[in-house]
């Protein structure tokens, strides 16, 4: 009489047991773990029936099993690694923009006293008419500036600080739309690139952003122009 035999049913049972007990451990619900896996392989060694071993192809079969998952397990490892390396290989990129003065996309500008970062605006037609809105940071106008007919191109604009009536603006951060029309009343598509000058780096949600020494951030990849100059500020 063999007494250290189980049978196959109650083999199946006792996997489904320690699988159960290592889902409410490990909070997995939906897959084996590697630990999981091998677990019950060798509880299948140890409880097999000497007379009738596992089959050869069996067990062939769920060690090619086991070397599929633990492939799968290494994958991810290698993702995990090479996507740290590229962030950090990232930052590493943006400390070259410290000090520097670049120009990206965007319509922000900031006030500070005396100081307004100004702002380039591209005209893809002739205009018969252009203008600018600034706004503060809660969507208010503060005033317009009418700029006049203008050629296709590109022009610079430095805001006055100054709301409607002619007072000064506090300081801090607003925003410009810039707008045109064409002889037939028609609108102008308009680009509109900031200026700023790079103190630091940070990364928030996967992305790198470069900050001003306004305390304005421009996203490393809109950048389109970098120099060593302060002719912007």
């Amino acid at each position: 009489m063999n007494l250290g035999y189980i049978g196959k049913d109650q083999l199946l049972g006792r996997a489904e047991t320690d699988f159960k007990k290592e889902e409410k451990h490990t909070g997995t619900q939906s897959k084996l773990g590697r630990d999981a896996f091998l677990k019950l392989l060798v509880t299948q060694l140890k409880y097999q029936d000497p007379t009738s071993p596992m089959d050869d192809k069996e067990m062939t079969a769920q060690l090619a099993q086991f070397s599929s998952l633990e492939s799968l397990n290494n994958i991810d490892k290698g993702i995990e690694d090479i996507s740290s390396k590229l962030d950090d290989k990232s930052i590493f990129s943006g400390i070259n923009f410290l000090n520097t003065e670049i120009k990206a996309p965007g319509h922000e500008i900031s006030k500070q006293g005396k100081d307004i970062s100004n702002v380039t605006y591209t005209l893809k037609g002739d205009t018969a008419r252009t203008y600018v809105n600034i706004f503060d940071q809660s969507g208010n106008i503060l005033n317009t500036v009418e700029l006049g007919p203008k050629k296709a191109g590109s022009y610079s604009f430095t805001w006055d600080g100054k709301d409607f009536n002619g007072n000064k603006a506090p300081d801090g951060k607003y925003v410009v739309s810039f707008g045109g029309e064409d002889k037939n009343g028609k609108s102008v598509l308009i680009d509109t690139q900031v200026y700023g000058k790079v103190v630091a780096i940070t990364k928030r949600d996967n992305n790198i952003y470069l900050r001003l020494a306004d305390g304005r951030e421009i996203a490393m990849d809109q950048v389109s122009d970098v120099s060593t100059s302060d002719n912007h500020q």
